[in-house]
């Protein structure tokens, strides 16, 4: 029999519109359901339904609300932040500890999946990461503009690959986000590549330490044995290793402009991220600001940039031409890393659709709670 308190906190946590919309039920074959059934107790579902998604609380503030003592309330913070269903950060004017309820992905679901033992212990949390990072995509990835708009992943290019001009973005830059957190960087293991692993579809990726934790996110992975704490020669050797298998550079995207967590070296036979936007065709979801461009007086259809890029964008055509697919192009620039006359050129920034007819469905769905409808 379903237990109450996780149906309730699957409903309250996911990003699936037709869950939020009462349009679907969840029950025990539900990932909200079996993902937090595994390892959280009824106890943890009473404080994290007390809780408002991705708002910062104190053990204080929710045992007032729940009647609990402040301190079982923070030993029972501190056990569910172990296991990966709550973060904590100190983001605040007086630098107290405070906790936060994420969202699936990207929040607890990886959380929950970089812990190896886990993971092992529960496999059915490597199957419920998979499907919570493709079941709330699954009608929205058409609407979502380039760069993703805080949805998902962001790629990065390779840095070596963009232009040195004053038009590159900082924030499309590695060593700008290395260096804005010099003092905070840790990197773990993958919670993609062990998800992929446990379910028995390991793609033969690397499954060394490739993610890295930058900010307080990097000193919560570190408390929580989710990473280990490394310098910043240390994450550019990282770094260099991945651009040497081919892997990805993304960086979360649900902070704003000013803000990561992490930095991702991704495969796309396992990075959700990208396996998710190449199956609904849509790279756009999480493209950098870059895009490839030929220039065919240049170019001598050598082949090296079509055998980098994982994402088919680059094709020969019946003349022998090699031409691409800026649909398909996520402008991660390994193409001009690998050609020896550089075919990365920046791309005006696209502008977001706006048709708003204030349903109130957004706000409604919303699963941070941060959307409402106003007359003006």
């Amino acid at each position: 029999m379903a237990r109450e308190l996780i149906l309730k906190l699957g409903k309250k946590i996911t990003d699936r519109v037709d869950v939020k919309l009462g349009m679907t039920q969840l029950d025990e074959t539900s990932p909200e359901y079996y993902g937090l059934a595994s390892v959280v107790t009824d106890e943890m579902a009473e404080l994290a339904l007390a809780m408002k998604v991705r708002v910062p609380t104190t053990p204080a503030e929710i045992g007032k609300k729940v009647g609990k003592d402040p301190v079982y309330v923070e030993q029972l913070f501190d056990q569910m932040s172990m296991i990966g269903l709550l973060e904590y950060n100190w983001e605040n004017a007086d630098h107290h500890k405070q906790w936060t309820l994420p969202i699936f992905v990207p929040g607890s679901a990886e959380l929950m999946n970089m812990n190896l033992k886990q993971v092992e212990e529960h496999p059915e949390i490597a199957q419920f990461f998979e499907r919570m990072a493709f079941l709330p995509l699954t009608k929205i990835t058409c609407m979502v503009p380039p760069g993703g708009a805080g949805v998902g992943m962001h790629v990065i290019p390779v840095e070596k690959a963009i232009p040195a001009t004053n038009e590159s973005v900082d924030v499309e830059h590695i060593s700008h986000w290395l260096k804005k957190y010099e003092d905070h960087l840790g990197v773990g293991y993958c919670s993609c590549r062990n998800a992929m692993r446990i379910q028995g579809e390991g793609c033969g990726e690397l499954q060394d330490e490739m993610c890295i934790a930058v900010g307080q996110f990097c000193d919560y992975c570190l408390e929580t044995g989710k990473g280990r704490k490394i310098t910043y020669d240390e994450a550019m050797e990282i770094l260099q290793r991945a651009e040497d298998n081919g892997y990805v550079h993304q960086i979360t995207n649900i902070d704003g402009e000013n803000k990561i967590f992490a930095i991702c070296n991704c495969a796309l036979g396992s990075c959700f991220a990208l396996r998710t936007s190449q199956l609904f065709n849509t790279p756009n979801m999480s493209a950098s600001a870059y895009r490839a461009h030929v220039d065919a007086e240049k170019c001598v259809a050598c082949g090296k940039c079509a055998e980098v890029c994982e994402h088919g964008a680059i094709t020969q055509n019946a003349k022998g031409v090699y031409t691409i697919n800026k649909k398909l192009c996520v402008g991660c620039g390994k193409c001009k890393d690998a050609c020896p006359f550089g075919v990365l050129v920046k791309v005006e920034e696209a502008p977001n659709a706006s048709k708003c007819i204030a349903c109130g469905i957004c706000a409604k769905a919303c699963p941070m709670e941060i959307l409402e409808v106003v007359e003006k």
